[in-house]
């Protein structure tokens, strides 16, 4: 599930024009007693919140990118817990970690 949307970030930070600048990647990881589809549901909301991009999601993650920033939230199941993963990537290194900054404290 994480290479999946590891996959993405990339193939995202490709086909954007953050490709032509030197592109700044955040991530981080927590625990969550959510479950997982109100995992995916409170990182859909932040992303809405934060950004005013594309958003798409499926059953494990929610995904976001503009011009400027790309992010994935992702909730992964690991026995009685959820590890949920931050991914950002942007070509400016302040609002990439403001995004990372916003959405790991709304995910807690």
């Amino acid at each position: 599930m994480f290479a999946k949307s590891f996959l993405m970030l990339a193939a995202l930070l490709g086909a954007s024009g953050a490709v032509l600048a030197t592109p700044n990647m955040y991530w981080d990881h927590m625990q969550s007693n959510l479950s997982q589809a109100d995992c995916v549901s409170r990182g859909e909301s932040l992303m809405s919140a934060q950004t005013t991009g594309r958003i798409s999601k499926d059953a494990d993650s929610v995904r976001s990118w503009t011009d400027k920033t790309l992010a994935v939230i992702e909730c992964i199941r690991m026995g009685d817990h959820m590890t949920v993963m931050v991914l950002v990537g942007s070509d400016d290194a302040a609002t990439g970690s403001k995004l990372l900054d916003a959405l790991k404290k709304g995910m807690q």
